[in-house]
């Protein structure tokens, strides 16, 4: 496991962060998110984890987020990094998993298992939530966080 850094690719020309056929999933705290990481090197295909700590995605997304702005709408990547700039300054961290070719359900599993607060896997063109979370994906698009 790696310390988070942003991929420049893993941006829209917009701006919004989408790191397509990646998962990034938020904890409790930094030992929550460890112990996640730990868990993903026991599903098969999972590719490269880093460890996002909750003052590196404010670093990433705040002012990003903020410069993409506009009205909240459904399809608005943007509002996902408000979500996890939120959470992040309540103190979870976060993961970012390369999905590689693991399975998806043993991924979800594998993060519902290690307490995971949301998971977005960011396949092309959609963004599945992996875990049951609050707010739905769809509500964090159209800006009710």
């Amino acid at each position: 496991m790696t310390a988070f850094t942003a991929d420049p690719k893993h941006f829209t020309v917009a701006g919004a962060y989408y790191p397509t056929d990646h998962v990034f999933a938020m904890f409790a705290d930094a030992a929550a998110a460890q112990a996640g990481a730990a868990r993903m090197a026991d599903v098969p295909d999972v590719g490269a984890v880093q460890l996002a700590e909750p003052g590196a995605i404010q670093q990433t997304f705040a002012k990003r987020a903020a410069d993409v702005g506009g009205a909240p709408s459904v399809g608005r990547e943007d509002q996902f990094m408000l979500r996890f700039v939120e959470l992040a300054r309540g103190g979870k961290a976060g993961l970012l998993i390369e999905v590689g070719r693991a399975d998806t359900e043993a991924l979800s599993a594998a993060l519902a298992a290690s307490g995971a607060v949301l998971a977005y896997y960011y396949r092309t063109l959609v963004i599945e939530e992996l875990v049951d979370s609050s707010p739905r994906a769809e509500a964090a698009a159209a800006g009710k966080l």
